[in-house]
């Protein structure tokens, strides 16, 4: 399990690939995923269908956010904590603070 600080507790989608996502911290966040899917790969599904891409749900053992095919994202990049391993960091608005 990741730390308080980067585990995700909630994910909920949102319009085009955005999705709020809760931290148990108490930070909550909303990333836009688009430029991550767009690597496509066992990603194509999420950012070619909708259906697809609101299936997401937290995975508690590992404090991240999935996707059915155990497809899922480092949670330190979705909290802005790490650097993507290939190109820009997604966008991302703070909603609230921790």
């Amino acid at each position: 399990m990741t730390a308080a600080r980067t585990t995700i507790t909630n994910v909920e989608p949102l319009a085009e690939r955005w999705v709020r996502l809760t931290f148990a911290d108490g930070a909550v966040h909303e990333v836009d995923l688009s430029g991550l899917l767009q690597t496509g790969g066992v990603l194509a599904p999420i950012r070619d269908d909708r259906s697809i891409f609101e299936a997401v749900a937290v995975d508690p053992q590992f404090g991240t956010i999935v996707w059915p095919g155990d497809i899922d994202l480092d949670p330190d990049v979705l909290r802005g904590d790490q650097p993507p391993a290939s190109g820009p960091a997604p966008p991302r608005r703070i909603i609230q603070h921790a």
